[in-house]
């Protein structure tokens, strides 16, 4: 079976189990069949199981799971957690399995306990059909791990449009392309922020498809994107699964003239922000120390804008060591180069007090 382009991220269920029942039977019946869970989205895994595998055909849906690696000190703990999963979701094996959010310290983690040699093991026992791992580091440590870790059969990348027009998600995703790889792109709507534009970006979205949800723009536009099988949307609502289905049926590939326009929507985001940062990247030539300025500051503004805290500093922890915020000298080379006339070192320093 192949995963339908629309997948159902479970990250952000409601606890009220009949809306849940509605919205995965909603998902199913229009054709939609993956759905993706993890160990640690709370109460997700038990609420699938009263809503979704007990409730339809095995082989009516693709289930997906991911393996803290946070929580794993031996390999017995990769078998336990697994089986824990496995339990709560009330079924034999999972269609796909991850290894969660990866970074350069639980890579090195995991290799060192041989979890990858595990991960194909139980998949040729049957406990799983595919293998894979969600990641949230750099392009330069994914192309390392794409290299040694040939046996990996698809990658989940975090693929929005702001993230690619004005941050590292457009490196991801060619260098997957690079081996090959089958993509899963999650958080296509960025936590629902691309989904609440200012009043002048909505504008002009609505302008050019009156009839669509300013959300479908972030949906088809992670779609359309090279080597992208699925888009995983955590739906919380059943109006949310109906306007996805409604993106999808059918599925309209982005053209030259819409891609123009959300360019237009991130010079506006731009000005909308509490940095007025483009990130036209001019500064980052000028920094000896290779802060990633542009990826910090769109952080910060996420979360003077509403994003949720826990979740951007969580991707701030991604960055490479040494380029952060915090790592700043205050230099002021990159002052001269900055088109915004911000004072970067600054900047910066709000950036590291918020998420550092």
């Amino acid at each position: 079976m192949t995963p339908t382009l629309l997948g159902f991220g479970a990250m952000r269920l409601p606890t009220d189990v009949e809306e849940c029942r509605k919205m995965f039977a909603a998902y199913l019946e229009s054709g939609g069949n993956y759905i993706d869970t993890a160990y640690v989205y709370g109460g997700s895994e038990a609420m699938l199981k009263k809503v979704l595998t007990t409730q339809h055909p095995r082989d009516s849906y693709l289930l997906a799971d991911k393996l803290p690696p946070w929580s794993v000190k031996s390999l017995k703990d990769c078998d336990r957690l697994l089986q824990e999963s496995l339990k709560r979701c009330g079924v034999d094996y999972f269609d796909y399995y991850l290894l969660h959010s990866l970074t350069a310290d639980t890579e090195n983690k995991l290799v060192s306990l041989g979890a990858y040699e595990w991960a194909q093991d139980i998949k040729k026992k049957g406990l799983v059909r595919h293998v894979g791992f969600s990641f949230h580091d750099s392009a330069e440590l994914l192309d390392q791990m794409l290299a040694a870790h040939t046996e990996i059969d698809f990658v989940m990348l975090q693929l929005n449009y702001a993230d690619i027009l004005r941050g590292p998600a457009k490196a991801f995703q060619q260098t997957a392309n690079k081996y090959n790889k089958t993509l899963f792109a999650m958080e296509p709507i960025k936590g629902g922020s691309l989904a609440n534009l200012p009043q002048e970006a909505e504008a002009l979205l609505k302008a050019a498809r009156p009839e669509d949800s300013i959300a479908s723009w972030a949906m088809r536009y992670a779609a359309s994107l090279k080597g992208v099988k699925s888009v995983l949307s955590g739906m919380s609502s059943l109006a949310q699964v109906q306007d996805n289905i409604k993106t999808f049926t059918p599925f309209e590939p982005m053209v030259d003239s819409e891609y123009a326009l959300l360019e237009q929507v991130m010079e506006i985001l731009g000005k909308e922000a509490t940095i007025p940062c483009t990130g036209c990247k001019y500064c980052l030539s000028e920094c000896p120390e290779g802060i990633e300025i542009a990826h910090c500051i769109t952080l910060y503004n996420e979360c003077q804008r509403g994003g949720e805290k826990w979740n951007r500093a969580s991707m701030y922890k991604a960055i490479p060591a040494g380029h952060s915020a915090e790592n700043c000298t205050s230099c002021g080379l990159c002052v001269p180069r900055c088109p915004q006339k911000i004072n970067i070192p600054e900047a910066l320093k709000l950036v590291a007090n918020e998420l550092a």
